[in-house]
């Protein structure tokens, strides 16, 4: 199996491992970009890696829930699930959308992009809240609608948990990849051509002179 295109996974990996904090699911994305850096260079150069390197923790549901730290992986898992049960796969599913644009039509994650939207599309849901007496009116509907806005929200966090941050462009709205740099450009003018109006007069070039030079005895045999 091949590895998947370099999308600047080293400084991502790098961000990742020094911003994982207690966050076990951190530590298993810094592994796992790890593992295909090495797959990578393995396909380049044709060399063997340790198959010590490749063992990288468990997804969350095979983990036992038996540190303070497991605990809290499991408790951001299960809120998450409970508000946002559509919007977080739809919020995934947009995520793996986008990076496969990267980096032939897109230089970075438009994380601030998708924090923005968030905002925009939730914003209206706050300002226009009515509870009222039922159940579906006060709790239900509002947290259907609310969906929208955590599909942009999960497509913004992913992004951050990635760690798109540490690449140039993420605070962008769009950040598309700048074009390629021109190496010249031909106006179709000739920069000796005198033939052409201008604002300052011109002269015709001076014959060249003596090419040979006199010497010394050729000048004195003349004046004699």
């Amino acid at each position: 199996m091949s590895a998947p295109a370099d999308r600047f996974d080293e400084v991502r990996r790098k961000w990742i491992a020094r911003h994982q904090h207690t966050f076990i699911f951190q530590k298993r994305r810094a592994e796992m970009l790890a593992r295909q850096i090495r797959d990578r260079v393995g396909e380049l150069t044709g060399a063997r890696v340790d198959p010590a390197d490749d063992d990288v923790i468990h997804p969350l549901l095979m983990r036992p829930i038996k540190t303070p730290y497991a605990a809290l992986d499991f408790a951001i898992v299960v809120v998450a699930a409970v508000l946002a049960p559509i919007g977080w796969p739809a919020g995934r599913a947009i995520y793996k959308g986008v990076i496969q644009l990267i980096p032939d039509t897109l230089r970075s994650y438009p994380i601030a992009a998708f924090m923005w939207a968030s905002v925009v599309t939730g914003l209206p849901l706050v300002l226009l809240y009515d509870p009222d007496t039922t159940l579906a009116q006060t709790v239900l509907v509002p947290w259907v609608l609310g969906q929208l806005p955590a599909t942009a929200l999960a497509a913004g966090i992913y992004g951050i948990l990635e760690g798109w941050l540490t690449v140039d462009g993420s605070r962008d709205w769009w950040p598309m990849r700048p074009p390629p740099a021109a190496e010249s450009v031909d106006f179709g003018l000739e920069p000796d051509d005198l033939t052409l109006p201008g604002i300052f007069d011109t002269y015709p070039t001076p014959e060249p002179g003596e090419r040979t030079p006199i010497t010394r005895d050729s000048h004195e045999r003349k004046n004699r």
